[in-house]
């Protein structure tokens, strides 16, 4: 317990090392965000205990648990992917089953958890029906959700011994906890003890499972460049195919974007609504948002030889700019067809919105993501398999808010209008950042070279 306790310590005092004023004021809203969800969630239960709502208290209790359960996998993956925290190094001298004990009890130390736990508890307090049952089921929920990301980072970032009998262990284990997901999920409302025990015992091979998983696994994936002597091939195809650590990103961008797109075409095939149009916010899938939120808002930082070449060469900025697209052509085309297959077997209704969107989304987010690559480069490092940092969080917001502003037609057609405003306000933008090279040409240089040691 000494060597939890001492973790806990050092993580909390290193989330306001730094910026000490700006975390705290962060983490005072993110507490009122929990309270005024706390607040709806409970309404949304008074109206369905009145019946003034069409939802049942079940589905709000089902949809409060699959809120968490989103929250928490997501945040993992989008905007950008988040690595699993090697709290204890590797080399320390420590047991498996102290290391995985302390590693996770000590993530969950973490303001967003903190915010999460506000939310269940102000809920509880605000309403009668969310009641001790459901607020310990909606812990259990948060528990089984940071497990899987666990399991999920272990999986993208750790080479598995697949033939190891500890990840023939972890397979049965993880068995085992779907089958009572099967019969009994997590995020379904308990109103016994005895639901509560399963939940638990699920929550239990779940964690055994990402035990034996992490045993199974060996040392960090490592970046690996393959050349080819084929002339022929496209320099865009080569670049995607020999950054590893960019084309991993891209590839699980466009997962999760599959994903939601495949939840939606489900829903549609078989109850004939789309999930897009009750969620708003997962139109936001539906553009190339995610491969300039993993990679192309900070072009650079990945491509940084790819800057030197034209730098060294000419610093012409059209030189900057074709440069910029060889990288996105692959990607950007792989998103394009994804984006409309889906729209021509699932969605013809949106059809015309989604290709004015899409193409108006690839003319905004490409000078967009010059800028951030210009004005706010990180350093990208290479060897080990790792993404944190590699994106402006503060650029990746705000690539987020002008791409929602496309969505806006969707209320009425005349909004179309604000496309070339945003279109042409951006590259107005972009030829304002390209004026100041010279002056954001030493910064580049700096973060992307000069931060080795």
């Amino acid at each position: 317990m000494n060597l939890v306790s001492f973790c806990c310590r050092a993580r909390v005092a290193s989330f306001f090392r730094h910026r000490r004023l700006q975390r705290i004021l962060l983490l005072a809203l993110g507490i009122v965000g929990a309270a005024i969800y706390s607040w709806l969630f409970s309404s949304l239960l008074e109206q369905a205990q009145a019946g003034a709502t069409s939802l049942s208290v079940n589905k709000v209790l089902e949809y409060a648990n699959l809120l968490l359960l989103a929250l928490i996998i997501l945040k993992g993956f989008f905007p950008a992917y988040v690595p699993k925290t090697e709290i204890i190094p590797r080399i320390y001298p420590v047991s498996a089953i102290e290391r995985f004990r302390t590693e996770l009890i000590v993530e969950l130390v973490s303001p967003f958890y903190f915010i999460l736990l506000n939310f269940l508890i102000l809920l509880f307090l605000m309403s009668p029906a969310y009641t001790a049952l459901h607020l310990l089921q909606s812990v259990m929920v948060l528990l089984t959700a940071h497990i899987t990301l666990r399991a999920l980072q272990v999986l993208v970032e750790r080479k598995i011994r697949w033939r190891h009998h500890m990840f023939f262990a972890a397979a049965v284990m993880a068995a085992a906890f779907v089958a009572i997901q099967v019969q009994e999920p997590t995020f379904t409302p308990a109103y016994s003890w005895l639901k509560i025990i399963v939940h638990m015992a699920a929550l239990g091979f779940l964690t055994a499972s990402n035990y034996f998983l992490e045993a199974s696994a060996t040392e960090p994936r490592r970046k690996v460049v393959s050349h080819s002597s084929s002339t022929r091939r496209s320099l865009s195809w080569r670049l995607f195919k020999n950054h590893k650590l960019a084309r991993q990103m891209l590839i699980f961008g466009m997962v999760f974007k599959a994903l939601i797109l495949g939840a939606d075409a489900l829903s549609y095939s078989k109850e004939g609504k789309h999930i897009l149009d009750e969620i708003v916010t997962l139109w936001l899938f539906v553009g190339p948002l995610v491969i300039f939120s993993y990679v192309f808002n900070n072009i650079w930082g990945f491509y940084r030889n790819l800057w030197l070449t034209i730098e060294r060469s000419s610093g012409n900025y059209k030189d900057f700019i074709k440069a910029s697209l060889l990288p996105l052509r692959v990607p950007l085309l792989l998103d394009a067809v994804l984006t409309f297959l889906y729209v021509a077997l699932f969605n013809h209704q949106h059809a015309l919105f989604i290709v004015l969107m899409y193409t108006g989304s690839i003319l905004l987010l490409i000078p967009f993501g010059l800028i951030a690559s210009f004005v706010s480069p990180k350093a990208v490092k290479g060897g080990i398999f790792s993404f944190s940092a590699k994106v402006s969080y503060l650029y990746n917001f705000l690539a987020i808010a002008l791409f929602a502003m496309l969505f806006l037609p969707l209320l009425h057609p005349v909004l179309y209008l604000l496309y070339p405003l945003l279109i042409g306000g951006t590259f107005f933008a972009l030829a304002a950042v390209l004026k100041e090279y010279p002056r954001y040409k030493y910064k580049l240089f700096q973060t992307l070279y000069k931060t080795e040691g």
